[in-house]
């Protein structure tokens, strides 16, 4: 990000921040387990993202309102993927809410993505396969299994991103494209994991 930021517009470079920072997908779980991974291991590296994000979000005091109630929202959401035991109701209500919110900022980071073009795209693919690429290092050290790094760890929330990226007043159009380039690279694995033989 220190390379790719002074080249960067402000409004792209606090949208870069934003996916830099934003927690793995809430989803992450889910995704494990389309992508071949174990849901619960994803969950507990989505749990350590949210609190990465809550520190780093303390630490560059850009704690506002629109963090503060965001951080419910991202707890809820993490916890009801992370924790499939509970009842189905409450994980029910809270997936429609989670549903309805992703629909909105997909809407606000399509309209606030004006000046999509190739530099904010490079900057976006460059952070997408850094954070990936980094999840995947880190699983083979650690003897993790990459589906579930990848999804715990290697990917960031566009929702969120978005969230943060208007709350701080910059652009959308990273957060935009880091949302295509995870959701392909999600669609490639799951399609990748469905024809291994069982």
């Amino acid at each position: 990000m220190a390379t790719l930021g002074p080249t960067l517009p402000e409004g792209d470079r606090i949208g870069l921040a934003a996916v830099a920072i934003a927690p793995a997908l809430l989803a992450a779980p889910s995704l494990a387990s389309a992508i071949g991974g174990r849901m619960d291991r994803a969950g507990a590296l989505l749990v350590g993202t949210i609190a990465m994000w809550w520190v780093l979000s303390l630490v560059r005091g850009a704690f506002g309102p629109a963090q503060n109630a965001m951080l419910a929202f991202i707890v809820g959401a993490g916890i009801t993927s992370a924790v499939p035991m509970l009842p189905e109701i409450v994980r029910t209500i809270v997936r429609r809410l989670g549903d309805a919110a992703f629909i909105v900022l997909v809407a606000i980071a399509v309209t606030g993505a004006g000046g999509l073009d190739a530099t904010n795209g490079l900057a976006a693919l460059a952070l997408f396969v850094a954070v990936a690429g980094s999840a995947v290092v880190i699983a083979r050290i650690a003897g993790v299994d990459i589906p579930s790094a990848l999804a715990g760890a290697g990917s960031r929330d566009p929702a969120i991103a978005t969230a943060l990226a208007v709350a701080g007043g910059g652009s959308t159009a990273i957060p935009l494209y880091s949302g295509v380039l995870l959701f392909g690279l999600a669609a490639v694995l799951a399609l990748r994991n469905r024809r291994k033989p069982r």
